[in-house]
């Protein structure tokens, strides 16, 4: 198990996740103890610290060459343990803050191709003229 876990540190994915469970549960659960306004929630918590998260957090996908399905890991645990489990979040806007978060993460893990091995090659577009 010790093994297990110093693997998942040492490649950077065990701290990501723990930022996750910060961001999708800790957070909320502020929000809802000191009975912040919705308002408030909703723009500062939901919208930019979950949602910078979510971009954050596509990008360090592609970029560090984890997994696909970590993709999926935010709007999962927002939606399940957040929104159905421990209702910190409001039904009626919790599941698309969730697709919100899911649409961020695969935007930005589609988004970063500076490291494709295509990128520097010469378009076809107006023919070989010097071949």
């Amino acid at each position: 198990m010790q093994m297990n876990m110093n693997k998942l540190f040492r490649n950077k994915v065990g701290n990501w996740l723990l930022g996750l469970l910060v961001v999708t549960l800790v957070l909320p659960f502020i929000a809802s103890y000191f009975d912040w306004s919705t308002l408030t929630k909703v723009t500062f918590v939901y919208f930019f610290l979950n949602g910078g998260f979510a971009l954050a957090f596509g990008y360090a996908i592609r970029k560090r060459g984890f997994r696909f399905y970590y993709v999926f890991v935010q709007p999962l645990v927002f939606a399940l343990l957040s929104n159905w489990l421990f209702s910190l979040v409001n039904d009626t806007y919790g599941y698309y803050l969730a697709f919100l978060y899911l649409v961020l993460t695969f935007f930005t893990y589609l988004a970063n191709t500076s490291d494709d091995p295509d990128e520097n090659e010469l378009p076809v577009d107006g023919g070989y003229r010097d071949i």
